[in-house]
């Protein structure tokens, strides 16, 4: 994967370039456009797309009630054609800009998603160590950082394992209704929990036994260099955000 071999320094400086453009549209269609471009830079370096969905199908729910809920409520538009009111429900009015509003609000976390899903999935946890380690951040927070972001794969597939087996011994996993619903995660929360312990324990047996602690300096294998590649995204990056600053500042797009 291209963007793997991209230096960690210039994909968390990207990030950080899409998470202040995000903020500059306030109308969808700039948000919606930063998105486009975005996905079509992954698919173009052959970004493995298949985790995504994953991880945007538990959010459908939210984006519909967070666009319900927002074209009753909002009024943070400052175009007067969008008070226009689009149609009436039980009294209540529904404007464009409201709408507009709430179908911004849905890009922006889109466009957060997808930037999180291509950062996690391209950078190694060994990438992150250097990086905090450059930063002089101290050892311990490192290893604290790392081995849980390393920890999260490790326990959804303990989980999976966890509800396969109670539903062949015959536990209700998915009861209906909110009591339910606590109640029948109770089988999979305690040995999950109890999993947990185990492997926190047994890192720590393994840490001990390789003499972790015995200095507060930490060694890499690998050392963070800048290759021509890296510059030429980083100045994509900068350029991009100019773009989307001039089209918001200097040309007053993106407003609704």
């Amino acid at each position: 994967m291209i963007l793997e071999r991209l230096d960690v320094r210039i994909k968390i400086a990207v990030f950080v370039v899409i998470m202040i453009a995000l903020f500059m549209f306030s109308h969808p269609l700039g948000n919606l456009a930063l998105l486009v471009i975005l996905l079509a830079a992954l698919i173009a370096v052959r970004t493995p797309m298949g985790g995504l969905w994953a991880m945007l199908q538990p959010l459908l729910l939210v984006f519909v009630l967070i666009v319900a809920v927002t074209m009753f409520t909002s009024s943070q538009y400052t175009l007067p054609e969008n008070a226009q009111v689009l149609f009436s429900l039980w009294g209540w009015p529904v404007t464009l800009g409201a709408l507009l509003v709430g179908l911004n609000f849905v890009a922006r976390i889109l466009l957060m998603v997808v930037a999180t899903y291509a950062f996690t999935v391209s950078t190694p946890i060994d990438d992150l160590l250097v990086v905090m380690s450059k930063m002089h951040a101290p050892y311990w927070l490192s290893i604290l950082v790392t081995t849980a972001l390393s920890f999260i794969p490790t326990m959804v597939h303990k989980k999976d394992l966890i509800v396969e087996a109670q539903r062949a011994r015959g536990a209700r996993i998915k009861d209906t209704g909110p009591v339910g619903q606590i109640v029948s995660f109770v089988p999979i929360m305690v040995p999950l929990i109890t999993n947990s312990i185990l492997l926190a324990d047994n890192l720590a047996v393994a840490m001990t036994n390789r003499g972790y602690g015995a200095t507060n300096s930490m060694t890499a294998m690998s050392d963070l260099k800048f290759r021509t590649v890296d510059i030429v995204v980083l100045a994509a990056a900068v350029l991009t955000l100019v773009v989307v600053c001039w089209l918001r500042f200097g040309l007053g797009y993106g407003v609704v």
